[in-house]
Protein backbone atom coordinates (compact mmCIF):
# COMPACT_ATOMS: atom_id res chain seq x y z
CA UNK A 1 0.00 0.00 0.00
CA UNK A 2 2.48 2.21 1.05
CA UNK A 3 4.97 1.27 -2.35
CA UNK A 4 1.58 2.29 -3.97
CA UNK A 5 1.13 5.99 -2.57
CA UNK A 6 4.94 6.35 -2.94
CA UNK A 7 4.69 5.52 -7.06
CA UNK A 8 1.49 7.81 -7.27
CA UNK A 9 3.39 10.61 -5.40
CA UNK A 10 6.07 10.46 -7.68
CA UNK A 11 3.94 10.35 -11.00
CA UNK A 12 1.90 13.10 -9.69
CA UNK A 13 5.12 15.51 -9.14
CA UNK A 14 6.60 14.39 -12.59
CA UNK A 15 3.20 14.99 -14.49
CA UNK A 16 3.06 18.70 -12.44
CA UNK A 17 6.73 19.17 -13.75
CA UNK A 18 6.09 18.26 -17.01
CA UNK A 19 2.68 20.57 -17.01
CA UNK A 20 4.94 23.22 -16.21
CA UNK A 21 6.99 23.29 -18.96
CA UNK A 22 3.76 23.25 -21.14
CA UNK A 23 3.17 26.14 -19.38
CA UNK A 24 5.70 27.90 -19.66
CA UNK A 25 5.76 27.26 -23.71
CA UNK A 26 2.45 28.43 -24.17
CA UNK A 27 2.88 31.36 -22.29
CA UNK A 28 6.12 32.34 -24.40
CA UNK A 29 4.24 31.77 -27.77
CA UNK A 30 1.29 34.26 -26.41
CA UNK A 31 3.45 36.66 -25.31
CA UNK A 32 5.39 36.89 -28.68
CA UNK A 33 2.22 36.79 -30.77
CA UNK A 34 3.05 38.47 -34.22
CA UNK A 35 0.39 40.33 -36.64
CA UNK A 36 -0.60 37.65 -38.23
CA UNK A 37 -1.86 35.70 -35.31
CA UNK A 38 -3.71 38.59 -33.78
CA UNK A 39 -5.23 39.02 -37.74
CA UNK A 40 -7.13 36.18 -36.99
CA UNK A 41 -9.36 38.96 -34.77
CA UNK A 42 -9.02 41.45 -37.89
CA UNK A 43 -9.60 44.87 -35.42
CA UNK A 44 -7.92 43.29 -32.56
CA UNK A 45 -4.58 44.43 -33.27
CA UNK A 46 -5.48 47.79 -34.28
CA UNK A 47 -7.15 48.23 -31.02
CA UNK A 48 -4.35 47.21 -29.30
CA UNK A 49 -2.46 49.86 -31.11
CA UNK A 50 -3.98 52.75 -30.44
CA UNK A 51 -3.44 54.77 -27.80
CA UNK A 52 -0.48 56.82 -26.17
CA UNK A 53 2.94 55.04 -26.26
CA UNK A 54 6.26 56.49 -24.82
CA UNK A 55 9.87 54.93 -25.98
CA UNK A 56 10.50 56.34 -21.87
CA UNK A 57 13.01 58.97 -22.70
CA UNK A 58 11.21 61.44 -21.00
CA UNK A 59 8.44 61.63 -18.47
CA UNK A 60 5.76 62.32 -21.21
CA UNK A 61 4.04 60.68 -24.11
CA UNK A 62 5.96 60.21 -27.13
CA UNK A 63 2.69 59.53 -29.37
CA UNK A 64 -0.60 59.15 -29.71
CA UNK A 65 -1.63 56.50 -32.22
CA UNK A 66 -5.38 57.28 -33.40
CA UNK A 67 -7.49 55.58 -35.88
CA UNK A 68 -5.53 57.00 -38.89
CA UNK A 69 -3.11 59.39 -37.61
CA UNK A 70 0.02 59.29 -35.33
CA UNK A 71 0.49 62.61 -33.14
CA UNK A 72 3.76 63.36 -32.04
CA UNK A 73 3.37 65.29 -28.70
CA UNK A 74 6.92 67.22 -28.89
CA UNK A 75 6.34 68.33 -31.78
CA UNK A 76 2.77 69.18 -32.16
CA UNK A 77 2.28 67.56 -35.44
CA UNK A 78 0.60 64.14 -37.14
CA UNK A 79 0.72 62.13 -39.68
CA UNK A 80 -1.17 59.66 -41.60
CA UNK A 81 -0.28 55.67 -41.08
CA UNK A 82 -1.33 52.86 -42.60
CA UNK A 83 -1.21 49.28 -41.34
CA UNK A 84 -1.30 46.16 -43.25
CA UNK A 85 -0.65 42.66 -41.68
CA UNK A 86 2.41 43.00 -39.93
CA UNK A 87 3.73 46.11 -41.45
CA UNK A 88 3.02 49.67 -40.85
CA UNK A 89 3.69 52.69 -42.89
CA UNK A 90 4.32 56.22 -41.61
CA UNK A 91 3.68 59.24 -43.92
CA UNK A 92 5.90 61.78 -43.32
CA UNK A 93 6.27 64.69 -45.55
CA UNK A 94 9.88 63.94 -46.61
CA UNK A 95 9.76 59.92 -46.62
CA UNK A 96 7.68 57.08 -45.46
CA UNK A 97 8.86 55.04 -42.74
CA UNK A 98 8.49 51.52 -42.86
CA UNK A 99 8.52 48.53 -40.19
CA UNK A 100 7.18 45.13 -38.99
CA UNK A 101 5.72 46.13 -35.97
CA UNK A 102 4.32 43.46 -32.89
CA UNK A 103 4.04 42.92 -29.36
CA UNK A 104 6.01 40.90 -26.67
CA UNK A 105 3.92 41.35 -23.38
CA UNK A 106 2.78 44.68 -23.55
CA UNK A 107 6.07 46.06 -25.21
CA UNK A 108 5.26 47.78 -29.10
CA UNK A 109 8.12 46.66 -31.41
CA UNK A 110 8.86 48.22 -34.49
CA UNK A 111 11.44 46.95 -36.61
CA UNK A 112 13.09 49.05 -39.53
CA UNK A 113 15.23 47.57 -41.92
CA UNK A 114 16.60 51.55 -42.07
CA UNK A 115 16.18 52.59 -38.97
CA UNK A 116 16.52 49.38 -36.41
CA UNK A 117 14.15 48.71 -33.37
CA UNK A 118 12.64 50.75 -31.78
CA UNK A 119 10.32 50.20 -28.47
CA UNK A 120 7.62 51.86 -27.23
CA UNK A 121 5.33 50.70 -23.69
CA UNK A 122 1.84 52.46 -23.06
CA UNK A 123 1.99 55.94 -21.78
CA UNK A 124 0.29 56.12 -18.32
CA UNK A 125 -0.63 59.53 -16.43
Amino acid sequence: MKKNIFVLLVLALYGCNNTTKVDQLLNHSIKHKSVNELSAKPNNFKHKLIGLWTDGSSGSATFDIKKDSIFYVDQFKSYKYSQKQDSIKIYYPDFTYTAKVYFTDDTLVMDSHDDGIAKFWKFKN
